[in-house]
């Protein structure tokens, strides 16, 4: 399938495509190891500070002084916060985890699809997407927020990002089959009702993390050239909200049709 024309700039990505060559995105093993380190530590840390708030926020309940109220408020904010941040940090590590799959191999990119340390190839034609999301002006505002700063920084330590790829699936269901281990199936996220035998999916990645500047570019360039290439449509959000709502248009049966 030929798509739309591909743009002077990855002109270079499509000759190398069209005489059979792959790209291989590759990142440091020991670096993936310290924000998988990090990111078990800060999971902890953060269960340690909803145990302890609410511990704090019972004995205050039945031994309150006159300082009572603020130290209640103090403990229900620490709890807010674990409740909050930990979800995030448990999704990021299990992301890290099925990446790091791959020993040293981000992803492999070709004109016929793309694989992944769990996943052999995904073919072109399986891809009803690719969203390409870049949430760093953001992120670097809410750096400078109190409170919200310190929480995305915590999140970027334990291996969280602000860029990322999703490739759209038009059977998601099939997909997550060819991953081995039933626990790592994860990987393909799947939307629409449980009963669907063919449901459709996602595969989010996020670059920030594992991939250096110059690496996120190129493996950026090389998948959105092979989706030209394939007929795939691009897609790139302005906003997070932007590109949760393309997500749900694309792959949610149930998403509201206003929306």
């Amino acid at each position: 399938m030929t798509g739309a024309p591909v743009p002077a700039e990855l002109q270079h990505w499509a000759a190398a495509f069209d005489r059979g060559h792959h790209y291989d995105a590759v990142y440091d093993r020991a670096s993936a190891a310290r924000y998988l380190a990090r990111n078990r530590a800060t999971a902890t840390v953060l269960v340690v500070i909803g145990v302890v708030s609410l511990l704090l926020c019972l004995v205050l309940v039945i031994f309150g002084g006159g300082f009572t109220r603020l130290l209640i408020v103090l403990g229900l904010f620490g709890l807010v916060a674990m409740l909050v941040t930990l979800p995030t940090i448990v999704s990021v590590g299990k992301r890290l985890r099925r990446l790091d799959a791959g020993q040293g191999v981000f992803a492999r990119v070709s004109r016929d699809g793309v694989s992944f340390g769990l996943v052999e190839r995904i073919a072109w034609s399986e891809v009803l997407a690719v969203i390409v999301f870049d949430d760093s002006a953001r992120l670097r505002r809410t750096l400078g927020i109190p409170v919200l700063g310190w929480g995305a920084r915590m999140s970027m330590k334990a291996g969280n990002g602000a860029r990322g790829l999703s490739l759209a699936l038009h059977d998601g269901s099939a997909v997550r089959a060819r991953i081995r281990e039933e626990r790592e199936r994860g990987f393909v996220r799947l939307w629409g009702p449980k009963t669907d035998p063919a449901r459709k999916g996602d595969v989010s990645l996020i670059l920030d993390p594992l991939l250096d500047e110059a690496s996120m570019r190129a493996l950026t360039e090389a998948v959105v050239t092979a989706a030209i290439l394939n007929g795939v449509p691009v897609i790139t959000p302005r906003s997070s909200a932007e590109y949760v709502k393309t997500l749900g248009r694309l792959l949610d049966p149930k998403w509201p049709a206003g929306l």
